[in-house]
């Protein structure tokens, strides 16, 4: 189990100091089938580490509890931190075909669609490592060029790939900086929650209702209150307390 591994390094710096560590716990309750006491471990345990493995199986005991919502959270913090994880995508996508509300956004033309495949996929550490290796590339190309090698009649084309290549990835990265740091995603963790068209609880502004494990955006919020809207567009306010912000 490759979580067991990368703990045995973390074991050396944050848990050597604890007898009784929380990693350690969580893992005998989830092997004992205890899967409450293994969620409120990792748990505690996030809050002193943060790593896609820890995620993974925070989501795995909820799962186990049936709480959809929490681990459909849980799963959406590990893709954050790794994107191209086969283990929680392939857990993310079969929780996900159990929740109830069925959103499917507006299609996209090819391009936008291939575009934000490619934003998906990758996190700002992976950009900013493609950039850095394309920006080294072209310098070298640079440098070897003053030195008199010449890649013949492909060397404009050559060059223009590579300054394309980095002027595209600064760009995405840029957006999914923006995207990361200006909007804000949520988890419904309730069984069901009215959506209302203003922050007060009366009976007549229910404007549709969500319900557990559904992925909503938080534009803005008041006191108490949140308005989301969901990606068929669809907006609404809705208590904070029953959601949990990614």
């Amino acid at each position: 189990m490759r979580l067991i591994m990368l703990f045995t390094i973390f074991s050396v710096t944050l848990f050597s100091q604890t007898p009784d560590s929380l990693f350690m716990r969580a893992n005998r309750y989830f092997e004992t089938e205890q899967f409450e006491a293994a969620a409120r471990a990792y748990e505690k345990l996030s809050a002193q580490v943060e790593h896609e493995d820890l995620y993974l199986n925070l989501g795995n005991a909820y799962f186990r509890i049936g709480n959809i919502g929490q681990a459909i959270w849980a799963y959406e913090k590990g893709h954050m931190l790794s994107p191209r994880d086969q283990d929680i995508n392939y857990n993310l996508n079969f929780v996900r075909a159990q929740v109830r509300d069925r959103i499917q956004p507006p299609d996209d033309f090819i391009v936008v669609a291939f575009y934000r495949a490619i934003i998906e996929k990758f996190n700002i550490i992976d950009l900013f490592s493609i950039g850095g290796f394309l920006f080294m590339a072209l310098g070298g190309i640079y440098l070897l060029r003053n030195k008199g090698f010449s890649f013949g009649k492909i060397d404009g084309l050559v060059n223009s790939i590579l300054i394309a290549a980095v002027i595209a990835t600064g760009w995405i990265m840029l957006d999914k900086y923006w995207a990361v740091s200006e909007e804000q995603a949520a988890i419904v963790i309730s069984s069901a929650v009215d959506v209302r068209s203003a922050p007060i609880a009366r009976g007549e502004n229910v404007v549709f209702r969500i319900h557990e494990g559904t992925k909503v955006d938080i534009t803005t919020s008041q006191p108490g209150w949140i308005e989301v809207i969901l990606l068929d567009g669809k907006k609404g306010w809705i208590p904070v307390g029953e959601v949990r912000t990614l």
